[in-house]
């Protein structure tokens, strides 16, 4: 299993009564020493670097399982992406069906059984636990398996495995989602949410931020204080995902309802509910979409939403994605059907 550590110990050197150098650290409230096998201040100082280096790593016994893998990459990526929730349950198919298996060893024959066995199970629900019916889509299993293959390039990087495993994924990665409601379908919405949820609707709409940026919001990341220049500052990246520092001045419906909603503050988060943080708002959006009467509407549609109404006005991707903090490459790929230019100077282009 990969060794894990709240705290990393101090390596200091020290030298002994025969001249030779040790590196003395604590472990386990245990003070231990190690031999650098030299009298040679520079050359000890290397070794007490490069073994401060190695302690840190993950380290898995030899030819290691690629359950024993998934596991330590999961422990690796966990303080490192935005939602660490999701690893455990897309790594659980392969280590449930491949577990066993040597991680060296792992064959294009093996993928392509795994595609067959996980594509003829059914379906679950994340959330809920429920089975749908359908079977394992297509896109799950590629998923799956690129998350499989990142966790073995990783550990062989990491020198886990003397040899990385190379297989192809012959799959759908899946559509592009195209999920996106309308400006009179989102004053419905607010209409039907309640005050915490309409707010967090009306950040999301606004800011094109996902729902862990908004609902880690506290009142110090909004500046209202200087009319024209109001911003809100979603903080630091976390993994791949970017936030920063997002413009509302000119958004007065926006600044009104913050206003608002932060002279009732009870709380430092911008997003309460009776007094206490919200730390989801799945349940709450559910129920309002419901009322509403409108198609199913998530955290990512809203964010979704956002840019393509941005995309629709006309606004340019380069500036979207500055705004949204994001790619230009991404806004054109997935929304740049939207664009009104785009669809006008294509159909001219081949009208005859």
């Amino acid at each position: 299993m990969a060794r894990t550590k709240l705290e990393v110990p101090i390596f200091r050197l020290n030298r002994a009564k025969d001249g030779y150098y040790h590196i003395r650290y604590e472990e386990n409230g245990q003070t231990k020493r190690k031999s650098t096998g030299t009298k040679d201040p520079k050359e000890a100082e290397r070794v007490r670097a490069q073994f401060a280096a190695d302690y840190v790593k993950p380290k898995l016994r030899p030819s290691p399982t690629i359950g024993e893998v998934c596991s330590a990459y999961i422990k690796h990526r966990t303080p490192l992406v935005a939602a660490p929730e999701t690893l455990p349950y897309v790594f659980a198919a392969p280590i449930r069906l491949l577990g066993d298996l040597k991680a060296e060893s792992f064959t294009q024959t093996q993928v392509a059984d795994y595609v067959t066995r996980r594509g003829k199970e059914k379906a679950q629900s994340r959330f809920a636990g429920r089975y749908n019916g359908a079977t394992v889509s297509e896109a799950t299993i590629s998923k799956e398996l690129r998350m499989l293959r990142a966790a073995m390039n990783w550990a062989f990087s990491e020198d886990m495995l003397e040899r990385k495993p190379e297989f192809r994924i012959e799959l759908s990665a899946g559509k592009v989602r195209d999920d996106w409601i309308t400006k009179e379908e989102a004053n419905a919405l607010m209409r039907e949410a309640s005050p915490h949820l309409a707010l967090f609707i009306l950040i999301a709409l606004s800011t094109a931020k996902r729902r862990e940026a908004i609902l880690d919001l506290r009142w110090d990341n909004i500046d209202l204080s200087r009319p024209g220049h109001e911003s809100i500052d979603f903080g630091d990246d976390v993994g791949n995902k970017k936030r920063g520092v997002t413009p509302i001045a000119g958004n007065t419906r926006l600044i009104a309802a913050l206003k608002d909603a932060k002279e009732r503050a009870v709380t430092e988060y911008v997003i309460e509910w009776r007094g206490a943080r919200v730390s989801d708002v799945k349940r709450a959006l559910s129920a309002a979409v419901r009322r509403a009467g409108i198609p199913h509407v998530s955290s990512h549609v809203l964010k979704h939403t956002a840019i393509t109404w941005m995309v629709q006005a006309g606004v340019s991707f380069e500036r979207i994605a500055k705004f949204a903090n994001t790619s230009k490459e991404m806004v054109e790929r997935v929304y740049g059907h939207h664009s009104p230019s785009f669809v006008s100077e294509a159909i001219a282009a081949v009208a005859f």
